[in-house]
């Protein structure tokens, strides 16, 4: 099911442009009730899951993605995932099936959500997930928390969209 949801996710975007934008996008997707439901622990970079980390390797190694590694720098390499041609055919041949048909009724509501994530500024989308990872009770207390592990001013101008965006896929806000 969740490789399956992954892809189908994937798909409906084309192109997933880092690995740590999947990881957050995927986060707050999840907390907006997403059935794609994977383990977090908080990263340096935000909330990071192994366990999507591992399911991502697996749709590549399977040939239904494919990463694209991108070089930014010395050391630094990004990697742009993309369904292929064949993990295409496989989900129409997966969507019409019956299991398939239920678990893309499941899914589909959040596709658009995942495309509007899809285009979110990255810095941004780090911060509005690790604000979401902080929040408990309240927001004021989730973005001075987020604020000390990023280092940043609480009137940082783009922490203060990162909370409208972490307010948006919180169910719970």
């Amino acid at each position: 099911m969740k490789d399956y949801w992954l892809a189908k996710l994937i798909a409906s975007v084309g192109e997933v442009d880092s690995r740590k934008r999947l990881q957050k996008s995927i986060f707050l997707l999840q907390l907006s009730g997403c059935p794609l439901k994977c383990d977090y622990l908080l990263h340096y970079y935000g909330p990071y899951s192994f366990e999507l980390a591992a399911l991502v390797d697996q749709l590549n190694g399977a040939q239904i993605i494919e990463e694209k590694p991108e070089q930014l720098g010395q050391g630094v390499v990004r990697y742009r995932s993309i369904i292929t041609e064949p993990g295409k055919k496989s989900l129409t041949r997966f969507e019409n099936t019956k299991k398939g048909r239920q678990l893309l009724v499941q899914i589909e509501p959040f596709v658009g959500s995942f495309g509007d994530l899809n285009k979110e500024n990255a810095w941004v989308l780090e911060l509005a997930a690790t604000t979401a990872f902080y929040h408990q009770v309240n927001w004021n207390e989730a973005k001075a928390q987020t604020a000390h592990f990023k280092k940043l001013s609480l009137g940082d101008g783009n922490l203060k969209k990162a909370i409208d965006l972490a307010m948006r896929f919180k169910k719970s806000a």
